[in-house]
């Protein structure tokens, strides 16, 4: 039976055009995420030269940690979401979730901190 989780509170993303990224695709990194709450996220560029976070759990990382070879598809979509809206969690890592919207089946990345399990 599938969990529904609920938006505890509001979040916007800072990204517009987020980056997609293809399993076996080489991309350049950057630094790791300084916040505490974003720790094994590092920065990734690719060849058309779009950035994003990456959870580093999806990287093989090469030649003295510059570039990564990506291990599977990656998208670093974030959701849009008000306060009480429902989810269904398919995945978690380092403090985010990529969740799947209820009344849409929009799909992307919120911070764990905004949603909780609804009772």
């Amino acid at each position: 039976m599938m969990e529904i989780w609920k938006s505890i509170s509001s979040h916007t993303t800072e990204y517009e055009n987020p980056i997609r990224l293809s399993k076996g695709e080489i991309v350049q990194l950057g630094e790791l995420a300084p916040e505490e709450d974003w720790k094994d996220w590092i920065w990734a560029e690719n060849d058309n030269q779009q950035g994003g976070w990456v959870p580093i759990q999806l990287i093989e990382t090469l030649d003295d940690n510059k570039r990564g070879l990506i291990l599977e598809d990656y998208s670093a979509k974030e959701l849009n979401i008000s306060k009480d809206e429902l989810f269904e969690k398919i995945r978690s890592m380092n403090g985010w979730s990529w969740v799947r919207k209820i009344d849409n089946n929009d799909e992307g990345w919120v911070p764990n901190e905004t949603i909780e399990i609804n009772a």
